[in-house]
């Protein structure tokens, strides 16, 4: 009896979440301490050490650095740059934001910067050339979630330090690769279905770019010591972030405050305030009954294909770095054992991460609301919300099929 109600308690911290627009985490944090403290006998020293803090560490420190890149222009202005490049070529504008948009959030800012930052752009240059709105947006978010899953990205990070903490192991950028390869096959066929191809040879206005300030190269050589540093010197990526984030404050590149104001901090204490529930609900058995209950319901041929559609399906509507990971990652390795390693925890994980990342083009989700809410004034958008709707559905269709067909081949193992 004590599983079920610990298990419900996390549906119900989503429910009324989304019902009363309360911090799912904040909501969690609450349902931990009553249900790890009544329940489980668990004193509050002891909840409160189920707070991820290496995760929680290395998110802010990332999106604090990416933050002032934000704030002082330098995202916005390499962007421009690169557009530009376009020399006004339809076909290649719509191709260069999918490519733009996975290399910025590969690069540290991650899937939701890169597309808040990128989709007011591309949608106001779709809107203005008669290109298509949904095309665009498709574009833009599925090449943000494409590079988002990137080890220095928060997403990324998120999902490795879920990995660690639930013992599946180090991933490396499996992840990574697997959601870049999965979602660039998608992006594609989706091109060629909206005949994205005609527009060859069509022409439209780009504005030049702005010369970069001192502030901004600043900036550019600081995000490529970032990289080189984690890369080459096995650096804390969150260490790094603080340390270059303070250098750049030091020679006057970016506003502390303002920085710090942009740090995604209800994402984060979702991310964090979950996983403490997630941790109770763990002391209290109810994810040994929910890895039990995917057991009876999968087998060795079928595991990826379900759980592919149970992910996907969860972040049409929930977080898939806020809820969906830190409630599904935690029943690998017990899942796995039940099916006698029949499909590894690794392969689980990569599973969850990915079809739930492909569908958070819903509207109901963040990277579609970000698209909503960057449509130029006088568009639809009750047209564009269906369509992006049918589109998220279509994508867990296809991410479903497509890793439960590479995971049958032996390609995922």
């Amino acid at each position: 009896m004590i599983e079920i109600v610990s298990l419900l308690s996390i549906l119900v911290a989503i429910i009324i979440g989304i019902a009363k627009n309360i911090n799912v985490g904040f909501i969690a944090l609450v349902f931990a301490f009553f249900l790890g403290t009544t329940l489980g006998g668990l004193s509050p020293n002891t909840i409160i050490g189920f707070w991820p803090l290496n995760l929680f560490f290395t998110t802010v420190g990332v999106t604090l650095f990416f933050s002032i890149a934000k704030i002082n222009g330098t995202l916005e202005n390499l962007s421009t740059m690169i557009i530009y490049r376009s020399k006004g070529s339809k076909i290649k504008i719509q191709i260069i934001f999918f490519v733009l948009s996975l290399g910025l959030a590969s690069i540290g800012p991650g899937n939701i910067s890169a597309a808040a930052l990128l989709l007011p752009i591309g949608l106001a240059i779709a809107y203005q050339s008669n290109m298509s709105l949904l095309l665009m947006s498709v574009l833009i978010i599925q090449g943000s979630i494409a590079g988002g899953l990137s080890p220095i990205a928060p997403n990324g990070i998120v999902a490795l330090e879920l990995a660690r903490l639930n013992n599946v192991g180090e991933l490396g950028i499996s992840i990574y690769l697997l959601n870049m390869i999965s979602i660039i096959i998608f992006s594609t066929l989706f091109f060629i279905a909206m005949k994205g191809y005609r527009m060859n040879g069509q022409k439209t206005e780009v504005s030049p770019p702005l010369p970069f300030t001192y502030e901004q190269k600043l900036t550019l050589l600081s995000i490529l010591v970032l990289i080189l540093w984690v890369i080459f010197g096995k650096v804390h990526v969150g260490f790094a972030g603080f340390t270059l984030a303070v250098g750049l404050f030091f020679l006057k590149a970016g506003n502390q405050q303002q920085a710090v104001q942009q740090v995604p901090w209800t994402t984060i204490l979702q991310i964090c305030g979950a996983a403490v529930l997630i941790s109770v609900v763990g002391e209290l058995g109810g994810i040994q009954m929910m890895t039990d209950f995917l057991a009876k319901i999968t087998n060795g041929q079928t595991a990826v294909f379900i759980i592919s559609i149970l992910s996907g399906t969860m972040a049409t509507f929930a977080s898939a770095v806020g809820v969906v990971m830190p409630t599904l990652i935690p029943t690998t390795v017990a899942l796995s054992e039940s099916l006698n390693f029949a499909v590894s925890p690794a392969v689980l994980t990569m599973t969850i991460a990915v079809a739930s990342h492909m569908t958070t083009m819903s509207p109901l989700s963040v990277m579609g609301a970000l698209a909503l809410g960057s449509l130029p004034t006088g568009v639809d958008e009750k047209k564009l919300f269906k369509k992006m709707y049918i589109v998220a559905f279509i994508a867990l269709a296809f991410v479903s099929t497509f890793l439960g067909l590479i995971h049958q081949l032996g390609i995922i193992k």
